[in-house]
């Protein structure tokens, strides 16, 4: 059977076609980004084409470092209005400036720990390193 032309997808169809497991599934359904799962007479989901395609827009929102509760706004917004341009843009936006936040702190903490390891004049493995008690301060390292 043609899978494009296909209405009812189980459980199994969907873990091969998107290589995700059944809690992944399960989470995505809880969470509100797979909504309306129709169930058999004998109680399995019954998946249809809008979930392939909800799954789908998942899986490449995740890709580009959304999150799964901002992409389960964006999911709302296309839901129930019309997802423009803008609205596209404007959350496309809000994201790079938190992946640049976050470039950010992660360099912080590069520099950080490369100045510790500035500090840390031995490279004896005998002596012992006050790491532990003092934490992660210059003064801490082997001297």
């Amino acid at each position: 059977m043609d899978k494009s032309r296909q209405e009812n997808y189980s459980t199994a169809e969907l873990m091969k076609q998107f290589d995700l497991g059944r809690n992944t599934l399960r989470l995505y359904e809880e969470m509100g980004l797979l909504s309306g799962i129709k169930r058999s007479i004998s109680g399995y989901r019954n998946f249809g084409k809008r979930h392939l395609e909800d799954l789908k827009f998942i899986i490449d929102a995740k890709k580009v470092g959304f999150t799964l509760h901002e992409i389960k706004d964006l999911l709302s917004i296309i839901r129930t209005q019309k997802m423009t341009c803008g609205t596209t843009s404007s959350k496309i936006s809000q994201r790079v400036i938190e992946i640049e936040k976050e470039q950010q702190i992660l360099q912080n903490k590069k520099e950080f720990l490369n100045d510790f390891l500035g500090t840390c004049r031995s490279k004896n493995t005998a002596s012992e390193c006050d790491v532990i008690s003092a934490g992660f301060t210059k003064g801490a390292c082997c001297n």
